[in-house]
């Protein structure tokens, strides 16, 4: 049996719906428009990956996601990143491209590749 990722897109309203392509890899996803500060830990807490724009997360939240394995930042979002390394969460931030929707799912493919390589 195969791990099921769970992906959360926190304000998906940031990106056009033809600009996201579906992920290659067996996950659940779910997506909002936009997430206020006391939806956060609700939508997050099963989420193995968070993804956001402009929505921050900060050491209170993080502490209660025992799941969250990565975050990826597509915007101006401030994520606590003393709090992700201490609970040994990866966060990368995806840089400004033309296509930033192809962009996102491949560092996000290649986040979840490195996250079961076993070497």
């Amino acid at each position: 049996m195969s791990f099921k990722e769970r992906v959360v897109f926190l304000d998906r309203a940031a990106l056009t719906p033809d600009d996201l392509p579906i992920p290659g890899f067996e996950h659940n996803w779910s997506e909002f428009p936009f997430t206020e500060t006391a939806d956060l830990v609700p939508r997050l807490f099963w989420a193995t990956t968070a993804i956001t724009h402009a929505t921050p997360i900060d050491a209170g939240a993080i502490g209660q996601l025992h799941k969250l394995i990565r975050v990826v930042v597509t915007g101006p979002a401030v994520v606590d990143g003393a709090a992700c390394e201490a609970k040994g969460i990866v966060v990368r931030h995806l840089p400004a491209v033309d296509a930033p929707g192809p962009a996102l799912i491949g560092l996000l493919e290649a986040m979840v590749a490195e996250s079961r390589d076993p070497a």
